[in-house]
């Protein structure tokens, strides 16, 4: 959780330090976050590879605190006032190195702690504790913008993340079964033949490829949502960012209660859908509280199709094979910021919420054509 409030208090200075502070546009604040996720997609397959050959717990450890490391220094670059844009874009690229490291370890060590039976139940509570701190960090972070400034959602992120590296260090070792003798690159075009190889498991991916990268861009331009089509602040930008977090409260609570049925495919594929229509629907309001409650039922579909997706992605996968499935997970989020620069780009030329509404169109017709062309989605 600890690590969760300070993800979200980050992501709200973050925005608008570039959108405001540094008189960014939606350009800026896409190309923040592409130098972020391309990272990620580097990083990620070597975090993937570390954690099943090294003991974990330590390797977290590290990770978090040198992420702390690299939060303290944005907050003293704005509090001394020399920050400027290009050094948010090398933050982001060590930030995004950081969080590829450390993602496939976190959802190794969830597996290790609960196995096959409980994994979804585990999942979808994480997720609960994690939507918790959605709902909570937003409105800190809009909070310490408006009376600190910028500089005190990065203290309190370095601080968030120490925290959690302590609290990492109470867990058990985890001590991987290693992956043979076979080195990295090896190892990782093993996995993506595996993943191609395997039908089931190259659909399971695929559909947690469309979100990433076709809806997830919009929340990068939540700040642009509310300054320039709901005309509110930074708070206003902190309830938008918190309301999906809402939603998936009752989402990751209706996952919990239902999590050992037999097949989650369909249910992942129709909440999916649901999830596109919501998002859709936000970009048609214009009264900043029915943009907020929109986003809440959004969150709803998000966290069920997230837990599931998740679950199936470990469930499915062979063990040997684990490993790199969950670093295919974060490059998945990692290619995210690629397709936002696309965005931020049309939304400079044409209005965010035509452009936003035009790209949840396109990925409800992709999910839609998987929900009836596919098989083995409907069997899983």
């Amino acid at each position: 959780m600890a690590l969760q409030i300070g993800s979200w208090v980050q992501t709200i200075g973050m925005g608008w330090l570039v959108l405001q502070d540094l008189n960014g546009n939606a350009t800026s604040l896409g190309l923040v976050a592409l130098l972020r996720g391309a990272s990620m997609v580097l990083v990620s397959p070597v975090g993937g590879y570390l954690g099943e050959r090294f003991e974990r717990r330590r390797q977290l450890m590290l990770y978090q605190w040198a992420a702390a490391g690299i939060a303290a220094l944005l907050a003293v670059l704005i509090m001394t006032d020399t920050i400027e844009l290009w050094m948010v874009y090398l933050v982001a690229i060590g930030a995004g190195a950081m969080e590829a490291l450390a993602a496939p370890i976190r959802m190794l060590l969830v597996y290790d702690s609960v196995g096959d039976e409980d994994l979804t139940n585990a999942v979808a509570l994480n997720a609960l504790g994690g939507n918790a701190m959605r709902v909570i960090g937003p409105a800190i972070g809009g909070t310490l913008v408006g009376v600190v400034g910028t500089q005190g959602t990065f203290q309190l992120q370095a601080a968030c993340l120490v925290v959690a590296g302590v609290l990492t260090a109470l867990l058990r070792p985890s001590l991987p079964k290693g992956g043979g003798g076979a080195g990295m690159f090896a190892s990782i075009a093993g996995g993506l033949r595996y993943v191609v190889r395997d039908r089931r498991m190259l659909v399971i991916v695929f559909m947690g490829l469309v979100p990433s990268v076709v809806v997830y861009p919009y929340v990068t331009f939540l700040p642009v949502f509310a300054r320039d089509v709901l005309h509110s602040d930074g708070q206003g930008y902190g309830f938008l960012a918190a309301a999906v977090g809402i939603g998936s409260l009752a989402g990751g609570l209706f996952i919990a209660a239902t999590a050992n049925r037999t097949r989650m495919g369909p249910s992942m594929m129709w909440s999916c859908l649901l999830y596109c229509l919501s998002v859709a629907a936000f970009t048609m309001m214009r009264n900043l509280w029915l943009a907020v409650g929109t986003l809440a039922v959004a969150g709803v579909f998000h966290s069920v199709y997230a837990a599931l997706n998740s679950s199936l992605m470990q469930l499915k996968a062979e063990d040997e094979y684990r490993g790199q499935v969950m670093s295919l997970q974060t490059m998945m989020w990692g290619l995210t910021p690629f397709t936002a620069l696309l965005m931020g780009r049309m939304i400079d030329h044409w209005a965010a919420p035509s452009v936003v509404f035009g790209w949840m169109m396109v990925a409800s017709a992709l999910t839609a054509a998987t929900l009836v062309g596919s098989k083995e989605v409907r069997r899983v």
